[in-house]
C-alpha cells in the first residue's frame, strides 16, 4: 500500500511541477489583474533561467523520481521537461526554439503589465 502511495505522490509531484511550468511561461498575466502577481512569477521566470542555463536539477523532478524509485517504478532519466515535453509538446531538436519562446511570452506579459500600469498611473 506504501508503494500505491509513492506512486501517486509522485503523480501529484508531477502535476504540480507542469503546473509551475505553466506558470513561469504565462504567469506575468495574471498581474493584469493584481500589480502583485508580477513579482512572483519574475522570480520563477529567473528561477527556470538558471535551471536551464546552469544545467541545474530541479529539486520537483528529484522528488518525483525519488517517489516512483520508493513506489517501486524506474524512475526516468533526464530532465522533467525531456521527459514529459519532447517529442510531445514539441520535437527534441526544437529545444532551444520552445525555451526562447517561452522566455519570450514571460518577458511579453511583463511588458504588457507593466505598459498598463504606467498608463494607469498617467491618466
Amino acid at each position: 500500500m506504501a508503494s500505491g502511495l509513492a506512486v501517486v505522490a509522485a503523480v501529484v509531484v508531477a502535476t504540480v511541477h507542469m503546473g509551475f511550468l505553466t506558470y513561469i511561461v504565462f504567469g506575468g498575466f495574471l498581474a493584469l489583474r493584481r500589480l502583485a502577481w508580477l513579482w512572483p512569477s519574475v522570480a520563477s521566470t529567473l528561477y527556470a533561467a538558471y535551471v536551464t542555463l546552469a544545467d541545474f536539477t530541479c529539486p520537483l523532478t528529484t522528488l518525483e523520481k525519488w517517489l516512483l524509485e520508493v513506489g517501486g517504478r524506474v524512475p526516468y532519466e533526464g530532465s522533467f521537461i525531456a521527459h514529459y515535453l519532447h517529442d510531445v509538446l514539441y520535437p527534441a531538436h526544437y529545444e532551444t526554439a520552445a525555451w526562447l519562446t517561452s522566455t519570450g511570452i514571460a518577458l511579453v506579459s511583463y511588458a504588457v503589465v507593466l505598459t498598463r500600469w504606467r498608463r494607469s498611473l498617467v491618466v
